[in-house]
């Protein structure tokens, strides 16, 4: 019932739309002429009120019958010529006055410098600002933008798909102030977040967007291309509710504009909302359905019947391409602002970007442009578990891709409907504190592959439609530092050196024990393993003595796989540990830089190892510490294997290849993932302290001895 009555409420609301026709309102006559800049008339020059199309003489004459209910008269921008562009908005029309029953409307037009039979545009989609700051991040893309139109060389406008702002319509002036720094003509669709929600209809939601761009539907011609915006969405004057629907006023005008258009001549049609749900998924409900597709695009696809048509849409926040028929290929863009500036990537996992349109004649290529990223960056490829996955971003079915290892060609790449691995650990339901209704969305521009040999490289090779070929492959591990500890006497120094300077002060953690440098009696290599040994014994005011041995400047890696071999020392007041921070504290002191400890034991606890991450945003001081733990009843009386697997998405721990803790990179900033600079190595075993002396020191167990037998640090090459 429920889907009954919206689908009856839509309807109504429709039909009274198209009622209002000509009723209650006067008839006006709108006459001037077209020229170019050295005032000689241009002939054939489409001019309309967004109703009716006339066409200027051969001396750029017009004269338009129209109605008082119209806003503005403008013209289709021939190709040879531009508008005047004011900060990148094109000014092809002017406001009617509807006071005058008869007014005189001239347009200049200037001629183009560029060659436009080879031009090329850009599209982006929801920049959708919501607050001041994202000007900030807006301007990353705007930069972005330029640099890609410089490497071209060739001229370029652009198209927004719609949602410039995020309902806060008293930011359009800055964002038009953002935009001018492209100085070319960069065209734009209202959006869902453009209209006014204020009005009581649709007829009157499109007032602030007009006026600051004008007409909602218009069309104008470069090189051998008719482009064509359309407003796609239909306000029904409930609150904040809204289909895809295209007016019949605008289909009648489209019929209309597209009579003037030879058959086959290429057309892009951009509109917001993609006129085909995402294939990909299914809508949550009816209501989900009609908001997310264009109700009567039937209707549409019937007049572009003849043309070879793309159809440049947004709204989803995801990259897809759909072959609507053999004339119509839609491109469904990810958007410019991302997750809604909350992250680098969209809810597909597809970065925050923009498409590169290139045309020559009225053939079109394109490509997907990733922000500060190179235009080769065209898919995402990682390991999980014993699976290759594959993001080919702005995958369409004329792609192929092929998988190798050691470059013999190993099984296939699979298509599936899912989730990508970083969107996910990004987009949580509920975790963003902006946006809390923010999450992860599935697509089906997703691959995967069973990996065969875990050993091998791994290659990925991508086609696209027009033969451009991408590749991504991820090395085996290979080693490339190690301590085997097979000479005897002091730790090597080429590998190792004694960290000392916190002994004045208890290393923060209120330890016992006093770090010696060069003493065998603390730390020396024999029959194979390194021995760091804990002794009671006073030195400087301290009751015992220990070694903490560090790779800093000698052993510094960002990710890779490290390994440390080891038998742990026992008893209450032993805190051995294998850990890790950071180099050069690119965010700060601890712990806004980051610690990553793959093992900690305390003799109290006994055969609990313990994994932990310390960041900005979660350690012990605040009390959002997260740890894993696992259990090992021989860790004290046999050596095992403690490692740590770390990449730019995540960091595992593990003791003999059982994993004891992941730690994510959410991708919302250092606070929480300051794993992204180069770490070293520490080989400790404390005494006492504020966590390993919090059940006391039993003194009978003295010495105490934490033993290695090798440190292995892997990476991909």
């Amino acid at each position: 019932m429920r889907k009954i009555f919206l689908l009856i409420l839509v309807c109504v609301c429709c039909c009274m739309e198209h009622a209002h026709a000509a009723q209650g309102f006067k008839h006006l006559v709108v006459k001037g002429r077209v020229t170019d800049d050295f005032g000689k008339g241009i002939p054939d020059v489409k001019i309309t009120d967004g109703r009716t199309i006339t066409r200027t003489d051969n001396k750029g004459r017009y004269v338009l019958q129209t109605l008082s209910d119209r806003e503005y008269v403008y013209y289709t921008l021939p190709s040879g010529y531009q508008s005047v562009v004011d900060k990148c908005i094109p000014h092809f029309y002017e406001k009617i006055d509807k006071g005058k029953s008869l007014q005189k409307i001239d347009f200049v037009l200037q001629k183009s410098e560029m060659v436009q039979k080879e031009h090329s545009f850009i599209v982006w989609g929801d920049p959708q600002v919501y607050r001041e700051e994202e000007f900030v991040l807006l301007k990353e893309v705007v930069d972005d933008m330029k640099a890609t139109m410089a490497a071209s060389g060739k001229s370029f406008h652009a198209i927004s798909v719609g949602d410039n702002v995020f309902d806060r319509h008293n930011l359009i002036g800055k964002y038009i102030e953002t935009i001018s720094a492209l100085d070319i003509p960069f065209y734009h669709v209202i959006g869902n977040h453009d209209m006014d929600y204020n009005k009581r209809s649709n007829k009157f939601s499109d007032k602030t967007y007009g006026s600051y761009f004008g007409p909602s539907h218009y069309s104008f011609d470069v090189g051998d291309i008719h482009y064509i915006v359309l407003n796609n969405v239909f306000y029904y004057g409930f609150t904040y509710r809204y289909i895809g629907y295209v007016t019949e006023e605008q289909l009648s005008w489209l019929e209309q504009d597209l009579s003037f258009v030879p058959e086959n001549k290429t057309v892009v049609v951009s509109l917001h909302i993609p006129t085909m749900f995402d294939k990909a998924r299914k809508p949550r409900d009816f209501a989900n359905l009609l908001s997310s597709s264009v109700m009567n695009n039937m209707a549409l696809y019937k007049i572009l019947q003849g043309h070879n048509v793309h159809i440049m849409a947004g709204h989803s926040h995801v990259q897809w391409n759909t072959q609507i028929a053999g004339n119509i290929l839609e491109h469904t863009h990810a958007a410019a602002s991302g997750a809604w500036w909350q992250g680098d990537f969209c809810t597909d996992g597809s970065p925050k970007g923009y498409t590169v349109y290139e045309v020559n004649g009225d053939s079109v290529s394109w490509y997907f442009k990733g922000l500060n990223q190179d235009k080769d960056e065209q898919f995402r490829i990682y390991i999980k578990e014993d699976t290759l996955h594959v993001n080919v971003f702005n995958y369409d079915d004329k792609w192929k891709l092929e998988y190798f290892e050691d470059g013999q060609p190993v099984g296939e790449l699979n298509q599936y409907v899912g989730v990508d691995p970083i969107a996910k650990q990004a987009y949580m339901p509920g975790k963003n504190k902006v946006h809390r209704w923010l999450t992860y969305k599935k697509t089906a521009h997703l691959f995967k592959v069973k990996i065969r040999n875990e050993s091998a490289e791994l290659k990925v090779v991508a086609t696209d439609r027009f033969g451009r070929k991408f590749v991504k492959t991820i090395s085996p591990y290979k080693l490339v530092w190690c301590d085997e500890f097979d000479k005897d006497g002091f730790p090597d120094e080429k590998n190792w050196s004694y960290a000392t300077k916190g002994n004045a002060t208890g290393w923060g953690n209120n330890e016992a024990q006093f770090y010696t440098a060069s003493d065998e009696k603390n730390a020396y290599v024999s029959d194979g393993t390194l021995k760091i040994i804990a002794r009671k014994e006073e030195k400087e005011g301290k009751k015992y003595t220990s070694a903490r041995l560090t790779t800093k400047g000698k052993g510094d890696w960002l990710y890779g796989k490290i390994e440390v071999r080891a038998k742990l020392p026992y008893g209450r007041g032993a805190w051995s540990a294998i850990w890790m921070l950071p180099s050069d504290n690119a965010y700060g002191e601890w712990p806004k830089s980051g610690e990553i400890d793959i093992m900690e034991n305390v003799g109290y606890a006994g055969d609990s190892i313990v994994s932990t991450a310390h960041t900005q945003q979660y350690n012990h001081i605040m009390n959002t510490q997260e740890s894993g733990v696992a259990v090992d009843e021989t860790c004290h009386s046999q050596f095992h294997s403690y490692t740590l697997e770390w990449d730019e998405y995540e960091w595992k721990t593990y003791i003999d290849g059982k994993l004891i803790y992941i730690w994510k990179n959410d991708f919302s900033g250092f606070k929480s993932w300051p794993f992204d600079q180069k770490f070293h190595l520490i080989l400790n075993l404390a005494i006492g302290g504020s966590w390993g002396g919090k059940e006391g020191i039993d003194n009978s167990l003295f010495p105490k001895k934490f033993e290695i037998d090798y440190v292995r640090v892997y990476q991909r090459l």
